[in-house]
C-alpha cells in the first residue's frame, strides 16, 4: 500500500465546529469517514439526537448505523487494534462510549438514539409529527405502485370536460393541443405526477407570465452568444473577412441570407435579434449535424477559382477543429431559440398553469380515499411543514421548534439530491447563525450522481461548493484516495474518464470536470483493463460466449473471487444468460427478469382470473392447459367445442365454462385423451368447490388453497420458483377487497412492477449440501451495483443505445448562473399536427445533453466496482481504412472512445469477426438446431399430497410463521388473523426505529388494524383492538422487548429463506419473523401470541410451547449455519405476556 494522499483533508474533516462539503470519489471509503464525523460530534453533544445523518437508501441508512454501532462496540469491548486507520476509527469510539457513560445515554443498549434516516423517512417524519399543523394532515403509507393512482388521477380531470366552466374550458385547449386524443393525453398527465414536487411549485408563475419567460430567453441567449463571442476573439478579424467575402461571391439563388451580409464590419449583436446572423455565420463552420465542415463550395461563397481564399478559410476550419471547446459552444448557439414565445403555445402554458395544479389535488384526492401516498407527496407536506407563513417570519414556528432538537446535520450521496430536498435542507437550517457551533456536512460524489430519472441534480452539488446552503456556507474538501481499485485500474480510469467527463461544469446541465484518484493499493500482475470488440451479424452471441468463457476461466483460475456482470438495460443479458446455463455456470440475478414473466405466475394469474370471471374463457383454457392440470391442446380444442355447443342449447349464463366442464367429464364418449379424461376427473371437483367456497374468505387465500389442492407446488422447479408464488400471493393479498380485486388492470400493472426473486440455483446449486458458491457471478444493472465492488467486473453490451427521449406534455429548466441566481424556462409540447416551437426543442436537447452527461458518470460507476480486473465488451463496425467505429452516438462506448480507439491501434485490445456461416440450402445459421417442443406438466394420475408441513408453507410474508406453523391449539381463528396485523406493525416499527412511532402514531394503530381485519374477514371488535395495542405497548415497555425491536447488525424482518435437500429433494421457503447478529451472535426471534391456558403454571406454558417449536426453530438455525459462521441462537417472544424463551438450536 501506498501512502494517503489527502490524508490531511480527512483530518479536517473531523473538526467538530466546521461545516463541509467533501467529493469523496469511488473507492474513498466516505462511509468510514462519515462514521468518524459521527463518533467525533458525539463528544461535543449533551444528546445523541442532537445529530441527524441522512441518506438516500434503507440499505445506506442500514449500513452506516451498522458500522456506527459496530465501532462504538469494538471501542467498548476490544482493544485497540493495530492498523493505524481501525485505531483512529476505535479512538474516536473510545471518547464516545466515554461520554455516553458520563451522560447516560445507553448507546450500546438503545443505538436507535441514533438519528440516522433516509431523506424519505425524514420527510415522512416531520410531516408526520406536525400532521395537525399541515394542510396535508397525516401521512400514510406510501404506495408501492403510485403510477396506477397518476392515471386514475388523469382519468378523473379529464372526465371534466363535460361539466361546463373555466375548467372545461382550459381541458378544450389542452384535448385541442394533443390532437383530442384522451388516451395520449392520459398518458402525458400521468408521467407529469411522478416529478409534481418538481413542478408543482413553479407552475403557478407560468400562467399570464409571457413577459417573463421572454426575458429569460433572451437572457439565455445573450448568455450563450457572449461566451461565444469571446470564443471567437483569436480569429474574430479573420472570420469577418472571410465572411464578407463570402457573402460578396455567393449567388442569392444558392444562399439569400448570406449575401445580405455583404459589408459586414463585426459580429453580430449578441442578443435575440443577432440571433439569425450568428447562425448564419456558424453554418459556414459546422454542418448540420453540428461536425466541424470539411470543405468549401461555392455554394458556400467560396468558388473554386478563389484557391488562396479558400485556402485561408480552411485554415480557419482547422483551428476550429482543434479547439473542441469551441465546437460545443457553437452547437449550443445553433440549438438557441431563435423566436419568441409563440401566442398558441403561451395559451397552452396558461392551461397548464390551471390544469397541472387541479391534477395534483385530484391526486391527494384519490390518495386520501385509498389511504396512501407517495414520496412526492410526502415531500411536499415535509416542505408544507417547514414553509414560514405570514404571521412567522423568515423562519416557520416549525422550523424553530426542530431546529432546537438539532445541532448537526450529515448528508450523505449528496449529489443524488433533487431541487425539493435542497429547499427542505434550506429551511430546516434557515434559523441556524454563523458561528453558533451548528454544523453542516454534505458528502457525495458529483461523478457518480445517476438519478437523474428521480428528479435528482447534480448541479446542486455544484453549487454547494460554491455558494451557501441556506445561511451555512461549506468549506469544499476532495478526497483523492482509492482502497478500492488496483493501481492498474486506476491509472486506466483517470486517463480514459478525464477525457470523458466534460473540461468545464455546467451547474445548469449538471457537467462535472474528472477529480483523478490516486491508488492505494499496487499494481497487479498482467492487464488491468481489457476490451473485446466484436462486429458482424452474429455480435450478440459471440459476446455471450465470450463471457460464458471468461467467468469459466475465472472461476477456475481465481478461485474464490468475485464476479459481476453489470449491464445498463436488463434487455442485454437475452443472450448471455442461456450462454453461462449452458456453460453450467452458477449465478445470481438481482432485479433482473420480470415477475409477470415467470411461468408459475402467469399460471397463477389465468388462475386468479378464472375466479373471479368464470365466464373468462381465455383465463379458464390457460388454467387447464398450466402444469397442474395439463391438458393438451387437442383435449382444449374438445373443450372449446363443447362449450361452444352448450352455450347454444343452454340458456344459463352464469358458471359459463364450469358447467360445460361438469359435463363433459360426465360425457365419457367425448374424444378427450386418457391423460385428459383423468385430469378433468381431478381437477373439476376441486374447481366446483372452489368455486362453491368464493366470498367466504379472502381473494388471496381461495386463490392459494386452489393451487396446492391442484397441485401447484409438485410443479415448481426451484425454490426461486417458490419465492415467486410467494411474491405474487403477497401481492394479491395487498390488493384484494375481501374476496375480490376492485381493479384488474391495475393490479396486473402492479404484478408487472415487480421482479423474480434471484436465482441461485438455477445452474444446479445447492444451499444446504456444502457446495462453495464463492464464486457465484453476481448479475445486476449498473444502478444496483452502485455502493458494492467486486474483484473482476464484466461490462457487456456497452454499444447498446439509450432509449429515445419520450415527449412530455411540459419541459422545463431552471437556469442558474455564477452568481447562484436562477431563472425559469417553460415550454408545453407542440400542437399535434406542428412541430415543437424552438423554445421545447431547446429544453428536449437540454435534456437530452443531461443524460448523455448522465451516461458517461453510469459508466464511470461501472468501472469503477471492479478491484482487480475490469471486462469490456462492445460492438463495432469496420470504417474502409481498416479502422473501427463505435455503433452511435449515444452508447456507453462512445465517451472513452478514445482510450479504446488508441488500444486498437496498439493492438492491445481485439476485434472479433462474428460474421454467421450460412447452410447451402437454406443460408440460415449453421449452428441453429430445431428447438425441442415439450410440455411440463404433472403426471397421469396425480393425487396432491396432504396439506404442506410447516417447512414448505407458503404464507404471507408477515403471516407464514405464524398462520401455518403455530400448534397451539387454543389459538382461534380470530387470534391468528389479529397475530397476523401485528406482526406487520412489529416489522414496520423495526424497520421505522422505535423513535419514529411517537404515542399519537402508536394510538392510530386501532383504526389501521380493524381496516386489515377486514381484508382478512374478521370485523373486529373495539376490546380486541385494544388488547391489540395493549400487546404493543407492553412489548415496547419491555426491555427484551425493545432490545428486539431496535437497530441490529444484519436485521431484518419476516425474512425469507429458500431451501432445498438433495438427499429427499424437498424445498420450500422459511419466514423467519425477526432475526440480527448482537456481539457476533445471530439470533433467531420468532414471535407467539400464545398464553397461559387456565389453570396452566408458567412452567408448564414453557414446556408445551418449547416442545411445540423446538423443531421449527432447529430447522431455522441449520438454514443461517450453512449460510455464515456466527454462532446461532433462538427464541420465542410472547408480546402479551410479556415473556421471552431461548430455545436450544440444534
Amino acid at each position: 500500500m501506498t501512502e494517503i494522499a489527502d490524508l490531511q483533508q480527512r483530518r479536517q474533516a473531523l473538526n467538530p465546529e466546521q461545516s463541509f462539503i467533501v467529493s469523496a470519489p469511488a473507492g474513498s471509503g466516505k462511509t468510514g469517514l462519515i462514521t468518524q464525523r459521527v463518533l467525533r460530534l458525539l463528544c461535543s453533544v449533551e444528546n445523541p439526537e442532537e445529530i441527524l445523518s441522512i441518506t438516500f437508501t434503507r440499505k445506506a441508512a442500514r449500513e452506516m448505523a451498522s458500522r456506527i454501532h459496530s465501532a462504538l462496540r469494538q471501542a467498548a469491548y476490544s482493544p485497540r487494534p493495530a492498523d493505524s486507520y481501525e485505531a483512529q476509527t476505535w479512538d474516536l469510539a473510545s471518547a464516545a462510549v466515554e461520554r455516553n457513560q458520563q451522560l447516560g445515554w445507553n448507546l450500546l443498549e438503545m443505538p436507535g438514539r441514533l438519528r440516522i434516516q433516509t431523506i424519505d423517512g425524514f420527510c415522512r417524519y416531520i410531516a408526520s409529527q406536525f400532521a395537525l399543523e399541515t394542510q396535508f394532515g397525516p401521512i400514510p403509507e406510501p404506495s408501492e405502485q403510485p403510477q396506477i393512482h397518476y392515471q386514475s388521477a388523469a382519468r378523473a380531470l379529464l372526465d371534466k370536460i363535460e361539466e361546463p366552466g373555466p375548467i372545461a374550458e382550459q381541458l378544450a385547449v389542452l384535448l385541442a393541443h394533443t390532437g383530442n386524443d384522451l388516451a395520449r393525453c392520459e398518458t402525458l398527465l400521468s408521467e407529469l405526477l411522478g416529478k409534481r414536487e418538481q413542478w408543482l411549485p413553479l407552475i403557478y408563475d407560468a400562467g399570464e407570465n409571457r413577459h417573463y419567460f421572454q426575458q429569460v430567453i433572451e437572457q439565455v441567449v445573450s448568455d450563450n452568444l457572449l461566451q461565444l463571442d469571446e470564443a471567437l476573439m483569436p480569429i474574430a478579424g479573420e472570420l469577418i473577412e472571410l465572411i464578407d467575402f463570402a457573402a460578396r461571391h455567393v449567388s442569392p439563388e444558392d444562399n439569400l441570407a448570406l449575401s445580405q451580409l455583404v459589408g459586414i464590419r463585426e459580429l453580430p449583436e449578441t442578443g435575440l435579434a443577432g440571433l439569425e446572423q450568428w447562425k448564419l455565420i456558424l453554418s459556414l463552420l459546422v454542418i448540420k449535424s453540428g461536425e466541424p465542415r470539411k470543405s468549401l463550395t461555392k455554394a458556400h461563397g467560396f468558388p473554386s477559382d478563389q484557391k488562396e481564399t479558400k485556402a485561408r478559410m480552411t485554415v480557419l476550419l482547422d483551428w476550429c477543429r482543434e479547439h473542441p471547446e469551441l465546437n460545443e459552444l457553437i452547437a449550443d448557439v445553433m440549438h438557441l431559440p431563435d423566436a419568441e414565445i409563440d401566442q398558441a403555445q403561451q395559451k397552452m402554458l396558461d392551461a397548464l398553469s390551471t390544469l397541472l395544479p387541479l391534477l395534483a389535488a385530484q391526486l391527494d384526492v384519490i390518495f386520501q380515499q385509498q389511504g396512501q401516498c407517495d414520496y412526492p407527496a410526502i415531500t411536499l407536506a415535509a416542505l408544507d411543514a417547514l414553509e414560514p407563513g405570514a404571521e412567522d417570519g423568515a423562519v416557520s414556528d416549525i422550523t424553530l421548534r426542530l431546529d432546537y432538537q438539532l445541532r448537526h446535520i450529515l448528508v450523505d450521496e449528496f449529489q443524488d439530491t433533487s431541487a425539493a430536498q435542497i429547499r427542505l435542507l434550506e429551511q430546516l437550517i434557515a434559523g441556524w447563525q454563523p458561528d453558533d457551533g451548528r454544523t453542516l456536512f454534505l458528502v457525495g460524489d458529483a461523478m457518480q450522481s445517476l438519478y437523474g430519472f428521480r428528479n435528482a441534480n447534480v448541479g446542486l452539488f455544484l453549487n454547494a461548493q460554491r455558494h451557501p446552503v441556506g445561511p451555512v456556507q461549506c468549506t469544499p474538501l476532495t478526497l483523492s484516495s482509492n482502497f478500492r481499485s488496483q493501481q492498474g485500474i486506476i491509472q486506466w480510469v483517470n486517463s480514459a474518464f478525464s477525457q470523458a467527463f466534460p473540461a468545464l461544469a455546467d451547474i445548469s446541465r449538471g457537467a462535472i470536470p474528472y477529480s483523478p484518484s490516486v491508488a492505494v493499493k499496487a499494481a497487479d500482475k498482467g492487464q488491468a483493463v481489457s476490451f473485446q470488440g466484436f462486429a458482424g451479424d452474429d455480435h450478440e452471441a459471440a459476446e455471450a460466449r465470450y463471457i460464458a468463457d471468461l467467468c469459466c476461466d475465472l472461476r477456475d483460475h481465481h478461485h474464490g473471487e468475485s464476479i459481476a456482470i453489470l449491464v445498463r438495460g436488463r434487455g442485454h443479458l437475452r443472450a448471455i444468460i442461456p450462454a453461462l446455463r449452458e456453460a453450467n455456470l452458477h449465478w445470481q440475478a438481482i432485479n433482473i427478469t420480470p415477475l409477470a414473466s415467470r411461468m408459475p405466475v402467469i399460471d397463477l394469474l389465468s388462475l386468479t382470473r378464472a375466479l373471479l370471471s368464470p365466464a373468462d374463457k381465455i383465463a379458464w383454457l390457460a388454467l387447464l392447459r398450466a402444469p397442474f392440470c395439463g391438458l393438451t391442446l387437442a383435449d382444449l380444442l374438445v373443450i372449446t367445442n363443447h362449450v361452444e355447443n352448450h352455450n347454444e342449447t343452454s340458456q344459463q349464463t352464469n358458471n359459463a365454462l364450469l358447467v360445460p366442464l361438469t359435463g363433459l367429464r360426465e360425457a365419457m364418449e367425448a374424444p378427450l385423451t386418457q391423460h385428459g379424461r383423468q385430469t378433468l376427473q381431478r381437477v373439476i371437483p376441486l374447481l366446483e368447490g372452489a368455486w362453491q367456497q368464493r366470498g367466504r374468505g379472502g381473494l388471496r387465500s381461495s386463490v392459494e388453497q386452489l393451487w396446492i389442492d391442484l397441485g401447484g407446488p409438485a410443479t415448481l422447479a426451484n425454490s426461486a420458483d417458490l419465492s415467486d408464488v410467494r411474491s405474487y400471493l403477497d401481492l394479491l393479498e395487498n390488493w384484494q377487497t375481501g374476496a375480490t380485486l376492485a381493479d384488474w388492470n391495475s393490479f396486473k400493472l402492479a404484478v408487472g412492477q415487480l421482479y423474480a426473486a434471484p436465482s441461485p440455483d438455477d445452474a444446479g446449486s445447492d444451499s444446504l449440501n456444502g457446495n462453495d458458491q464463492s464464486s457465484t457471478i453476481q448479475i445486476m444493472t449498473i444502478h444496483k451495483a452502485k455502493g458494492l465492488e467486486f474483484d473482476h467486473v464484466i461490462l457487456p453490451g456497452l454499444s447498446r443505445g439509450s432509449r429515445p427521449d419520450k415527449k412530455q406534455l411540459l419541459r422545463w429548466q431552471q437556469h442558474i448562473d455564477e452568481h447562484s441566481d436562477s431563472s425559469l424556462m417553460m415550454a408545453p409540447l407542440g400542437a399535434h399536427d406542428e412541430e415543437d416551437d424552438s423554445v421545447y426543442r431547446y429544453l428536449k436537447r437540454e435534456d437530452s445533453l443531461k443524460t448523455r452527461l448522465e451516461s458517461t458518470r453510469v459508466l464511470y460507476v461501472a468501472a469503477t466496482r471492479a478491484a482487480r480486473r475490469l471486462y469490456l465488451c462492445g460492438t463495432l463496425k469496420p470504417l474502409k481504412n481498416g479502422q473501427w467505429e463505435p455503433t452511435g452516438n449515444t452508447t456507453l462506448l462512445t465517451p472513452i472512445w478514445p482510450i479504446l480507439e488508441a488500444g486498437l491501434k496498439e493492438q492491445i485490445y481485439t476485434v472479433q469477426q462474428t460474421d454467421v456461416e450460412a447452410t447451402p440450402d437454406n443460408n440460415k445459421p449453421a449452428k441453429e438446431v430445431a428447438s425441442l417442443r415439450h410440455m411440463r406438466r404433472l403426471a397421469t394420475g396425480f393425487s396432491a399430497p396432504p396439506r404442506p408441513d410447516s417447512s414448505l408453507s407458503l404464507g404471507t410474508a408477515e403471516t407464514a410463521a405464524e398462520s401455518t406453523t403455530d400448534n397451539d391449539s387454543s389459538l382461534s381463528n380470530r387470534a391468528r388473523s389479529m397475530g397476523t396485523v401485528l406482526h406487520r406493525t412489529l416489522k414496520q416499527i423495526a424497520n421505522d426505529g422505535m423513535q419514529q412511532w411517537s404515542v399519537s402514531r402508536l394510538q392510530q394503530l386501532p383504526l389501521t388494524w380493524a381496516a386489515q381485519l377486514k381484508e382478512l374477514g374478521m370485523l373486529a371488535q373495539p376490546n380486541e383492538l385494544d388488547s391489540l395495542l395493549q400487546a404493543l405497548n407492553i412489548m415496547l415497555a419491555d426491555e427484551r422487548g425493545r432490545w428486539i425491536l431496535e437497530r441490529h447488525d444484519q436485521a431484518q424482518c419476516e425474512q425469507a429463506l429458500g431451501y432445498k435437500y438433495t438427499d429427499s429433494g424437498h424445498m420450500g421457503t422459511s419466514v423467519i419473523d425477526r432475526t440480527f447478529i448482537d456481539d457476533g451472535v445471530r439470533w433467531i426471534i420468532d414471535y407467539k401470541f400464545s398464553q397461559p391456558a387456565q389453570g396452566e403454571s408458567e412452567a408448564q406454558f414453557i414446556n408445551r410451547q418449547s416442545r411445540a417449536y423446538s423443531a421449527q426453530l432447529s430447522h431455522y438455525a441449520k438454514l443461517y449455519r450453512s449460510m455464515q459462521p456466527n454462532p446461532v441462537r433462538c427464541a420465542l417472544y410472547f408480546p402479551q405476556i410479556p415473556m421471552f424463551i431461548e430455545l436450544e438450536a440444534e
